[in-house]
């Protein structure tokens, strides 16, 4: 008896720590998904980053821009469903994204000077430059979506 007792008491907390789990997941969910998010979006801007660099022999002003633009178009999507913000009327959700272009407007000289920086100045190569200033650009973007976008109310 005392051999089935010590197994129930084992899996009993196994269960235990997936409530933990679970309730650390519930704690942080919005953060959690918007980590996903980013890595998904962050994927989608190093592809087309590194594709239009190679196919413009190193132009990586014009590498930035497009893929800047394309990956935060996704991220204005995805970002709706993380935040769970979507306007049910047209102004406020209009409102909504033109703050969150405007905050992306003011967010791409940022993430390009630090290019700029990092390539020309540091002499670091183009992929790892994008990489520290994606980064940056992380924290950036998650702390205006959380203050200025996805805040509203209707």
């Amino acid at each position: 008896m005392g051999f089935l007792e010590k197994k129930k008491k084992s899996i009993f907390y196994y269960f235990k720590k997936r409530s933990k789990l679970t309730k650390f997941y519930d704690d942080n969910e919005e953060f959690i998904l918007y980590c996903l998010v980013s890595v998904i979006c962050t994927l989608v801007l190093f592809i087309v980053f590194y594709l239009v660099n190679l196919l413009t022999n190193g132009n990586y002003m014009l590498a930035n821009f497009i893929s800047y633009v394309s990956s935060f178009t996704l991220l204005y999507v995805l970002d709706e469903r993380v935040f769970k913000s979507k306007p049910s009327k047209k102004k406020h959700r209009y409102r909504q994204m033109i703050i969150f272009i405007v905050i992306r407007t003011i967010g791409f000289p940022i993430d390009s000077y630090v290019l700029y920086l990092l390539i020309n100045k540091c002499h670091i190569r183009h992929l790892l430059a994008k990489v520290v200033g994606s980064l940056i650009m992380f924290v950036y973007n998650y702390i205006c979506n959380k203050l200025f976008v996805f805040n509203m109310k209707e």
